[in-house]
């Protein structure tokens, strides 16, 4: 009996050493929803899914005070990829991958990539210019507070192309051709005779298979996946640059109720997903050029005086976006003219300067 009392004590003593250690200190469990319109097989959702959510968890583990127990849905299961955006300003999800290139009425700042073509083709490149031109205007990043949200990270596709089912050396090859492109991009065609027909990438397949479009505009990361090549098997490389597309938001009424510990945890990660997520997406570009020629295709590169003519016969689109974003009461041009000087400051050929 003495024997059972004494053990029971010193079990005692123990337990009570263990809480008063710093490690013992109960966890505080936050319940965070994580989501995306596109399914696992986007290696944004797939790095979001895979990366983003179990390193936060991780790094919180190691201090010891939060836990999130995240509830997820991909692939559409919560919102869809067009609707993504209004769900985190609803707050029907807290953390999103969100498509910032079909939101161009509330953001119409986010889409100066879109309206300045033939600039920088490097994704890393593209994604530190404009992170300091958010830094520089403040307004870039108030859109998003304006819908209830912050972003933590910003997404690019690398360097836009054409592939099609004709040959192009010059762009008046180009003309009374259908070609499909997204959102603003349909704008690079201007004054080159092409019909660009607005699109979305589940319908380019049957449409060039079909012989609704001659061509289509074509990031160069998801030539292996979508297998346009396929259909469409001549490959031009034009270079229309690369583009900042989507974003990873948080609902600012969840992010003004965590803690700053976590808070920290969260841009940190988010950072890293940023440039995994564009190393990941220039491998696959590469591999997706690869693997079109593997599979038959034609990759040819248009010369650089064609390029540069092809630049010139455009108006400047970029100009007449901005003023309609002034006339919003927006600083188009100031955001125009900063992306512009960022560019030549980054080394970057710009073959034509669109804030001149």
């Amino acid at each position: 009996m003495l024997e059972k009392m004494v053990k029971a004590a010193a079990a005692a003593c123990i337990g009570g050493a263990l809480a008063g250690a710093p490690g013992a200190i109960a966890q505080e469990k936050i319940s965070l929803t994580a989501g995306s319109g596109l399914a696992l097989a986007s290696v944004g959702t797939s790095e979001l899914a895979n990366y983003f959510l179990p390193e936060v968890n991780r790094r919180l583990a190691e201090g010891g005070r939060y836990q999130i127990e995240w509830t997820t849905g991909w692939g559409g299961t919560i919102a869809g990829q067009f609707d993504m955006f209004e769900a985190v300003e609803d707050g029907i999800v807290d953390i999103a991958y969100v498509n910032t290139l079909h939101e161009g009425a509330k953001l119409p700042l986010e889409q100066v990539t879109f309206v300045t073509p033939y600039g920088v083709n490097d994704l890393k490149s593209a994604i530190s210019i404009f992170n300091a031109l958010r830094e520089r205007v403040p307004a870039m990043d108030e859109q998003f507070i304006k819908y209830n949200q912050r972003r933590l990270a910003v997404v690019g596709l690398h360097n836009y192309d054409i592939l099609s089912t004709f040959s192009i050396e010059r762009y008046e090859d180009l003309s009374g051709r259908k070609i499909g492109a997204p959102g603003l991009a349909a704008n690079w065609l201007t004054g080159t005779g092409a019909v660009p027909v607005t699109g979305a990438l589940s319908e380019y397949y049957n449409s060039l298979k079909t012989g609704v479009y001659d061509g289509i505009l074509m990031f160069q990361s998801g030539l292996a996946s979508f297998k346009f090549y396929e259909v469409a098997p001549i490959i031009t490389r034009v270079g229309f640059g690369s583009q900042i597309v989507s974003n990873i938001t948080i609902n600012e009424d969840v992010w003004q109720g965590l803690p700053q510990e976590v808070r920290d945890v969260l841009e940190a990660v988010a950072s890293e997903y940023e440039d995994r997520l564009a190393g990941r997406t220039i491998e696959q570009a590469s591999a997706g050029l690869k693997t079109a020629q593997e599979k038959g295709a034609t990759v040819v590169a248009m010369s650089t005086d064609e390029v540069r003519r092809m630049a010139k016969v455009l108006p400047n689109i970029a100009k007449t976006w901005a003023t309609e974003a002034d006339r919003q009461g927006l600083p188009g041009t100031e955001v125009l003219n900063t992306y512009m000087r960022l560019s030549r400051d980054a080394g970057v050929e710009l073959l034509r300067d669109w804030a001149e």
